[in-house]
């Protein structure tokens, strides 16, 4: 387990352990009593909470993520262990404690079905890396009834690190408006209109009274709903920000609270995005060197990336990333294993067509010369029956802790020449059979099918 995991998952532990009433959130003050919680208590201000399902998710954007900063490390040629380079920072380990522990909070006293929370903590300012950790409300109440002891707890929370993308192609926006917020006339100018008259995009974004008198500073605060974003081509990217423009003056308002719309075209070129084109989504259609226009963008809008969206997990597919992530570690653990198989990768999916079930795949070749994974002569390899056989070990006791019946059996997959693809079943009683050592894996595998297709692939 990596200190990573450590640094951040041990101390929830013990924070989650604080008593809360049955029910002091009511379902629908889920979502503010987190916000409330995080900035009045931990002053963390810009954390967005929504719903997917019965998933809670949590997006926590920090400004430094990491303590090393990856391009001087890696271009001085010191670092020895990759995973130094993803040490969190002291101040991104407290926020991202405090966010779970205010997450924690709202859970255990909510009336609101939650089956699964999901937080995800992101660097927008300099590597654009997610941080993410998702878990089962249940294992929370569990540990913090001691049900379960810590070392199981760790092992049920699927933790994650992954390049995000729109994080990256969304700064520059989010400097811009930050920009307009507090940078006067000139440096607006400067930086991102160089080659437009201030006539043209002052009156725009409030830099202009009324009357149309350019002035130094100016007159709106900014507030960014929401930001989208579509690849164009390799180094050109197109960036939606719907943003709400309210007058700086609260108590005598200069003009009423405005949503506004607007379309950067962003150009990133190594670890640098640059704003190249700003266009008002309200004159976008009148723009002829353009090729979107108003309708073909708001058609499309729902696919494109977000930096963050919180994924619709059932607890199968929840079980499933847990299972997938269980079996690496002890993979990388079994000296059996590692003596007799190359580059392994294992890979538990959650299906529910045509009916739910759990499928297995190992994405590895046998080191041995001439190894073959099954023939009708042979059966199934010995170091094949031996990985499976730790696989169904495993899965039988995590479905069994958490009596998870949505399924109706494990499948195990085996690709076969490149071309063919085998399956193998094992119905739910015989698992628990398995489980309780009353049959051996030979006993209840059941070859069901084999798929022989130049396009065969593994589902």
């Amino acid at each position: 387990m990596s200190p990573l995991f450590f640094a951040i998952i041990l101390p929830f532990l013990f924070l989650s352990l604080a008593g809360c009433s049955p029910v002091s959130y009511p379902q629908n003050q889920v979502q503010q009593a987190i916000q409330e919680i995080t900035c009045k208590e931990y002053r963390i201000c810009d954390v967005k909470v929504e719903f997917a399902g019965t998933t809670l998710g949590v997006f926590l954007p920090l400004d430094h993520l990491f303590a090393m900063d990856f391009k001087d490390a890696i271009m001085s040629g010191k670092v020895t262990n990759m995973e130094n380079l993803f040490q969190p920072t002291e101040a991104a380990v407290n926020k991202v404690e405090d966010v779970l522990l205010s997450m924690s909070r709202v859970m255990l006293s909510t009336d609101k079905k939650i089956h699964l929370y999901y937080l995800q903590a992101t660097d927008i300012e300099k590597t654009g890396m997610d941080l993410t950790f998702t878990g089962h409300i249940e294992d929370v109440k569990r540990v913090r009834f001691w049900d379960i002891p810590r070392s199981e707890y760790r092992k049920r929370v699927v933790h994650d690190i992954r390049l995000n993308r729109a994080a990256l192609w969304h700064r520059p926006v989010r400097y811009f408006f930050r920009d307009l917020n507090v940078a006067n006339r000139q440096d607006i100018q400067t930086r991102y209109f160089p080659n437009t008259a201030e006539a043209k995009w002052t009156p725009e974004f409030f830099f202009a009274n009324p009357g149309g008198e350019v002035l130094q500073t100016g007159r709106a605060a900014w507030h960014i709903l929401d930001l989208k974003s579509i690849s164009i081509q390799d180094n050109e990217i197109v960036v939606y920000a719907k943003v709400r423009a309210v007058s700086k003056n609260l108590k005598v308002p200069e003009f009423p609270a405005q949503i506004l719309e607007y379309l950067f075209q962003v150009e990133a070129k190594g670890d640098e995005e640059k704003i190249r084109r700003i266009i008002p989504m309200a004159y976008l259609d009148s723009m002829l060197d353009f090729s979107f226009t108003r309708e073909m963008v708001y058609e499309s809008l729902p696919n494109w990336d977000t930096d963050f969206k919180t994924p619709d997990l059932t607890v199968g597919d929840f079980l499933a990333l847990q299972l997938t992530r269980r079996m690496q570690i002890m993979a990388s653990e079994d000296e059996r294993l590692f003596n007799t198989f190359t580059n392994i990768k294992l890979v538990f999916r959650y299906e529910q067509k045509p009916e739910p079930y759990f499928s297995f795949n190992a994405l590895a070749s046998l080191k041995g010369m001439n190894q073959v994974p099954y023939s009708d002569q042979k059966g199934i390899h010995e170091d094949i029956l031996y990985l499976w056989d730790l696989v169904a070990r495993e899965f039988a006791g995590v479905v069994r802790s958490y009596n998870y019946q949505n399924y109706k059996y494990l499948q195990f997959q085996l690709a076969q020449l490149e071309e063919d693809l085998l399956l193998w079943n094992i119905r739910k009683d015989d698992l628990e059979l398995f489980r309780r050592r009353q049959k051996s894996l030979k006993d209840i595998l059941k070859l069901e099918k084999e798929v022989s297709s130049p396009t065969a692939k593994v589902p």
